[in-house]
C-alpha cells in the first residue's frame, strides 16, 4: 500500500497513495492500521483525496479501523464523489465525519 502518516497536534494523518481501495488493498491497509492504531493520540484522519474507487473489501476495512479506534475518533478527507456517495449509500458518513481538507478536520481538535 501506498501511503503516507503525517503527525498534526493530536491528529495523526493516513494518507492513502493508492488510486483503488479494494481487496488487493485491503489487507495492507488493515495490517498498517493495526500498527498506527497504537500510536494514534485522539484521532485519525484518513485522507482519500488520490482513491477514486472503493469496493465492500475497501469499505469494510476502513469500517474495521473505526472499530479499532475505540474511544477515538476516525475521520475521512477529500473522499470523490463515487466514494462519498459509498459512504453515504451505505450510512457510514452518519459514524465518520467527512471534511473537505486536512486543516479542517484537523481544526476541529484545536
Amino acid at each position: 500500500m501506498q501511503h503516507e502518516i503525517i503527525n498534526q497536534g493530536q491528529c495523526t494523518v493516513l494518507q492513502i497513495n493508492e488510486e483503488r481501495f479494494d481487496a488487493r488493498l485491503a489487507p495492507s491497509f488493515r495490517t498498517e492500521l493495526t500498527e498506527l492504531t497504537k500510536n494514534v493520540d485522539t484521532h485519525l484522519v484518513l485522507d482519500l483525496t488520490q482513491v477514486r474507487f472503493m469496493d465492500s473489501s475497501g469499505l469494510g476495512a476502513v469500517m474495521a479501523g473505526y472499530k479499532m479506534l475505540r474511544g477515538k475518533k476516525l475521520s475521512v478527507v477529500n473522499p470523490q464523489r463515487a466514494v462519498k456517495e459509498l459512504l453515504k449509500l451505505t450510512r457510514m458518513d452518519q459514524l465518520i465525519t467527512c471534511y473537505e481538507t486536512i486543516d479542517d478536520a484537523v481544526a476541529v481538535d484545536a
